[in-house]
């Protein structure tokens, strides 16, 4: 780190900005040129250098946080100030963001117990990202305009959110990542792990309405999702080549590690874990640290944290806790335990000694709770109960980074105990998924765990029971089509006909969110034609008249009405695609024409990847990868993309290829695996990251033809 001095010359009529405030602007040399020089930074990595130059317009929001601490620039005891610099004539659509920013930085600065370390905020929009959606800048922010700006009409929920968590996540930056800085790219998790689990805690205290904890365990579930692999890599991860730097920025830095914070700070209690946050900020502040002196922090509040929290940082894999409840005869009841590393159905490759985590376990039952580290590969754990316990809760409080296998019976009898939190239920239908994926849970259970929670009155709680029985469309074979659909509707029909496609005049805003993840399902897998027909009518009346359809609404209305579209109306959504100058709108129907099955249709959608006229970064994800998710279409996907990769790829980022095999990865049979290592063996070692890439989508396939030969639908 050190502090950097710059300069920009620019034509005359445009704005140029940097981390830092203005220090001075003079005539250049060429005529109606001018250089603008900018204040000397504070000490920074070079990758945090930003520069920005356009005709921009700046929405003046006032000023932010404390005063400035060691930062570049004055600032008065009012803190420092806050802009939005957008394009021209679109600072208005900032208003949002201007609203919620500085309660965000407020809360960072009351966790951190530091002021805001610099001298200016600027969140600035660009039009286009590639592979990111936002940059956290010290004083110039980037975010993509579709996370920073939202016209009249599109200030939906889904963006407000988009934009509070994502600059929650940035901001946090300002402190984990920016004023101290690892010193290596090894110890990344120490900018990214922090951020997103940080994220997730301010968000919470900015919009406690909307019930944002529970984020946590959408962390855990895509963490343990990409940590099943035997390919899996560890979160402090040895960096020493361009490849294993390509390979940094995924599920496992962000989500895994997020979710292993979240469970020592579980383990510690909150203030306790804060204390050892704001000693290891204090001690580092504008220079480079790394993982030990987080460590050494934390260890003076919990001399054995230190060694528990490397145990998840320095090996990959997602520990399995077998437990069984043991009440002998005339003894206290007991838990057995056991951990090892959880390898789902077909996992191959695993060699070396049997991993051991030291697992922080919080355990209650209806006597209350207990708590041990277990730090050997068998222990006990006495319980307070007198008489056998009714149930067993070994994850108490849901934080835990560990799958349990105690049982199906016992399971689900832990599924109807009483005051079970949200989280908890999370954790446990999240469990029950990676359980069957493993063969230690029955098809059967699995159902009865939708069913049970299916109604349950918290919108996060049923679409993870939805996304429980959607796990299991890829063990679906056609004869099974209409039983599956069947289940569907027996468990969620009713509460979808019930919410409609149209949100009601003060409906609750967990309907209003829920809306949009159960109906889709249910259209889709469920077969509602009923649905299917709404949708196809709202999306025709949309095409003509766009206030027709709230925006809250569009995306998911398009993507259903697209399933069995009649070629009129795939025509029509087609025209709107090519002639749309809004990207949100383009966006939207982008994934809807995804989402269409006759072959026909799908062909004719594939072909927007090939003009020019849009741009490849929108159509590649949101046409192909939708058609290569889903099992009636992804085959052909598969087989264009071998026939049209070498013209796609000459429009692509240098290393962009590298992320393509992941668009496969939801394959499930030994010949998608086969037909992924001929589309992208032969190129993957060409891209940064690429071999890692290739290696996680092949296992990803060959696990779920594993999954799908020896666990049965239960259908």
């Amino acid at each position: 780190m050190r502090p950097w001095t710059g300069s920009l010359t620019v034509p005359e009529a445009l704005t140029a900005l940097s981390n830092t405030p203005v220090a001075s602007s003079t005539p250049a040399e060429r005529p109606g040129w001018k250089t603008v020089r900018f204040q000397t930074t504070p000490p920074l990595p070079s990758y945090l250098l930003a520069m920005a130059v356009g005709e921009f317009d700046a929405a003046e929001a006032g000023t932010v946080g404390g005063p400035v601490a060691g930062g570049a620039g004055p600032a008065d005891a009012g803190g420092v100030p806050m802009r939005f610099i957008t394009p021209r004539g679109r600072a208005a659509e900032s208003a949002y963001a201007a609203s919620v920013t500085g309660p965000i930085v407020q809360r960072l600065e009351d966790y951190f117990g530091m002021p805001f370390p610099y001298a200016k905020l600027d969140s600035l929009a660009i039009p286009v990202t590639v592979s990111f959606g936002a940059m956290e800048h010290p004083g110039l922010v980037t975010y993509a305009s579709n996370l920073l700006l939202a016209r009249p009409g599109e200030q939906t929920r889904r963006f407000e959110r988009g934009y509070t968590v994502t600059a929650a996540h940035e901001l946090a930056h300002q402190w984990f990542g920016n004023l101290v800085t690892m010193a290596w790219w090894d110890d990344l998790w120490l900018n990214e792990s922090f951020a997103s689990w940080m994220e997730v805690r301010i968000t919470d205290e900015v919009k406690p309405a909307w019930g944002y904890a529970l984020e946590h365990q959408r962390a855990r579930a895509q963490a343990m999702r990409a940590d099943r692999l035997v390919s899996a890599r560890r979160i402090q991860q040895p960096v020493r080549s361009d490849d294993d730097m390509g390979n940094l920025f995924d599920t496992i830095t962000y989500q895994k590690g997020h979710s292993v914070l979240a469970m020592f700070e579980a383990w510690l209690g909150e203030q306790r874990f804060r204390d050892g946050v704001r000693r290891y900020m204090q001690r580092h502040a504008w220079g480079n640290a790394r993982t030990a002196d987080f460590l050494a922090a934390l260890g003076e509040t919990e001399p054995t944290l230190p060694d528990a929290l490397r145990s998840f940082t320095q090996q990959p894999g997602i520990p399995l806790l077998r437990v069984t409840l043991d009440c002998p005869a005339g003894g206290r009841p007991q838990l057995k335990l056991a951990q090892q590393r959880l390898l789902p159905l077909g996992a191959t490759g695993q060699s070396g000694a049997p991993q051991r985590w030291q697992i922080p376990l919080r355990v209650r039952t209806p006597a209350g709770d207990s708590r041990l580290l277990l730090r050997e590969a068998e222990d006990t754990l006495a319980l307070p109960d007198t008489d056998c316990p009714a149930w067993v809760q070994p994850n108490a409080g849901g934080q835990g980074y560990y799958r349990v296998a105690q049982g199906a019976d016992a399971l689900l009898r832990l599924a109807v105990a009483p005051g079970l939190g949200d989280a908890e239920v999370l954790a446990l239908l999240d469990d029950a998924q990676g359980l069957h994926e493993a063969g230690e849970l029955d098809s059967a259970s699995l159902l009865a765990l939708v069913q049970r929670f299916a109604d349950h009155p918290r919108r996060q709680v049923v679409t993870q029971a939805a996304e429980l029985l959607a796990s299991l469309q890829r063990l679906v074979g056609p004869a099974q089509r209409d039983a599956y659909a069947a289940r569907w509707q027996a468990a969620f029909g009713a509460r979808a006909r019930q919410l409609g496609w149209l949100a009601q005049p003060g409906e609750a805003e967990d309907d209003t969110l829920l809306r949009d993840r159960l109906l889709p399902w249910l259209a889709d897998l469920g077969q509602d034609q009923a649905l299917r027909a709404e949708a196809r009518r709202l999306a025709g009346a949309w095409l003509v008249d766009r206030n027709a359809l709230p925006a809250a609404q569009r995306g998911s209305v398009l993507e259903v009405a697209a399933i069995a579209a009649d070629d009129a109306l795939f025509d029509a959504l087609l025209a709107a695609t090519r002639s749309t100058p809004q990207r949100n709108e383009r966006r939207d129907l982008l994934q809807a024409l995804g989402q269409a099955r006759a072959p026909a249709q799908a062909e004719r959608a594939r072909a927007l990847l090939l003009s020019t006229a849009l741009d490849l970064r929108e159509t590649l994800w949101s046409v192909l990868g939708e058609q290569a998710r889903h099992p009636d279409t992804r085959a052909a996907a598969l087989t264009w993309w071998q026939q049209h990769q070498a013209a796609l790829v000459k429009r692509m980022g240098r290393d962009e290829p590298a992320e393509l095999p992941m668009l496969f990865s939801a394959g499930c049979s030994a010949d998608e695996d086969r037909q992924l290592q001929r589309s992208f063996g032969p190129s993957a070692a060409r891209y940064i990251g690429g071999q890692a890439n290739l290696a996680r989508a092949r296992e990803s396939v060959a696990l779920c033809s594993a999954w799908k030969l020896r666990q049965p639908s239960g259908l």
